[in-house]
């Protein structure tokens, strides 16, 4: 049915967290495309981007908290990995003009729509669409033009009055079938500049904390993996290569994570951005498979 399928490596479906909470795939390839979308049974996200000079998000919040979403902590690069960086959000799509608001909120069980303002030249499609919200990543998929058109089209069909989470997870279900759409995962952002005057080397700015395989939660596994890394000059990975190991597929979901996941500054030399070596390591803890 998708026009943009995920990648089958590590596939591991919906599960639930604490038990009544669902969560998407986390294995997908942040792939080009003008439309990117993400559910679970807290919240839903759709983004477009349009070629005059805006996005748009709408956002469904089933949870019982209030949602902000800020346009720094929004991860975004071009298909050819160029960082872009929204200027602020325009319209609330309810009430009036949010007048270059760098931020937007969305109360809970409510709906709303937004348009964000952007001064970049239009790149037709992105990818790694990333919207940070306290310590969650919340990596959009990537979707065809089609698949897009209906999955906004059952927003209209949900009820966001349910509480019970075992409703909402139904209701989700009975209308997006088993398609799983983007995925969420604990993270830590740093604030340092992008860019640098001086001389400097790389600098991670987006890390993430993926959970342990299965197979390694039952031989109760954990550890470390490094990761030796070449960026080119606008801080993208163009070659990874762990510098130690472990098994039952750790390994190869680190490499997942650093390559198309985590967000790096390039080095500088005299002002100006060259390609560098740099490493990343990518920790496993127990406590990492509990979190909601």
């Amino acid at each position: 049915m998708r026009s943009l399928s995920p990648i089958p490596v590590l596939a591991v479906g919906l599960t639930l967290l604490g038990g009544s909470a669902a969560r998407a795939t986390p294995d997908f390839l942040p792939e080009a495309s003008a439309f990117h979308a993400y559910w679970d049974s807290t919240i839903l996200f759709a983004f477009e981007l349009t070629p005059s000079r805006e996005a748009f998000i709408e956002v469904i919040n089933l949870g019982e908290n209030r949602r902000c979403l800020s346009v720094e902590r929004i991860s975004l690069r071009t298909a050819e990995g160029q960082p872009r960086r929204f200027d602020a959000f325009l319209y609330d799509g309810r009430k009036s003009k949010l007048e270059g608001n760098p931020r937007a909120c969305v109360r809970q069980r409510t709906r709303r729509r937004f348009e964000l303002g952007y001064s970049f030249d239009f790149p037709e499609q992105v990818r790694k669409v990333v919207f940070l919200l306290g310590r969650l990543a919340y990596r959009l998929q990537p979707v065809g033009g089609e698949d897009y058109r209906r999955f906004v089209e059952n927003f209209d069909k949900i009820n966001i009055g349910v509480s019970s989470d075992q409703l909402k997870v139904f209701q989700l279900r009975v209308l997006y079938g088993k398609e799983n759409y983007g995925s969420r995962i604990r993270s830590r952002r740093v604030t340092a500049p992008f860019v640098s005057k001086g001389t400097r080397g790389p600098v991670t700015l987006l890390s993430t904390f993926p959970r342990r395989t299965e197979k390694a939660r039952k031989k109760n596994k954990t550890g470390s993996v490094s990761i030796a890394l070449k960026l080119d000059a606008s801080g993208e990975v163009v070659e990874a290569v762990p510098e130690s190991s472990l098994e039952f597929g750790l390994t190869e979901r680190a490499l997942y994570e650093v390559k198309h996941w985590w967000d790096f500054a390039p080095a500088y030399q005299d002002g100006k951005p060259v390609a560098g070596d740099h490493r990343a390591t990518v920790v496993y803890r127990l406590e990492q498979d509990d979190w909601k």
